[in-house]
């Protein structure tokens, strides 16, 4: 005589396997998931240093292009472009670190301006921007 088992349910090994599995495959996603998440964040951060540097650079352009540049300093992180007559242009956030380098520049008709954005949440993330502002020389200048 056969004795026949009932094989319609599941073994203990059975479960313990498929969620040791189920663990490993979720803690996979969920390290994926952060990682992700955290590539966005300094992908945002570089993409907001970068527009800051091209709003200070086109500002600067436009001033240098009107005015006359009398300086343009780094103190206490507050970029400040001062021109004619004492006016002036301050760029600070308080996300951003601004390194100038001099830390002053007395420009004349041409100067170069070296500037280094720095996330102050994640002092790895940094942005450069480095060109030369001229001005044409006019016949009554």
């Amino acid at each position: 005589m056969t004795k026949k088992f009932n094989e319609k349910g599941i073994t203990l090994v059975e479960l313990l396997a498929a969620l040791a599995l189920f663990g490993v495959i979720s803690v996979l996603i969920w390290n994926l998931f952060f990682q992700a998440l955290n590539f966005n964040d300094r992908a945002v951060t570089q993409n907001q240093l970068q527009q800051e540097a091209n709003l200070i650079v086109n500002t600067i352009q436009q001033i240098h292009t009107k005015y006359t540049i009398t300086s343009i300093t780094n103190i206490n992180d507050t970029l400040t472009v001062n021109y004619d007559d004492n006016k002036h242009e301050d760029f600070d956030k308080e996300n951003i670190k601004y390194l100038l380098v001099p830390k002053t520049i007395n420009p004349n008709k041409e100067f170069i301006f070296d500037l280094t954005l720095e996330s102050r949440a994640n002092s790895s993330i940094k942005f450069n921007v480095k060109t030369t502002f001229s001005k044409l020389a006019g016949k009554n200048q």
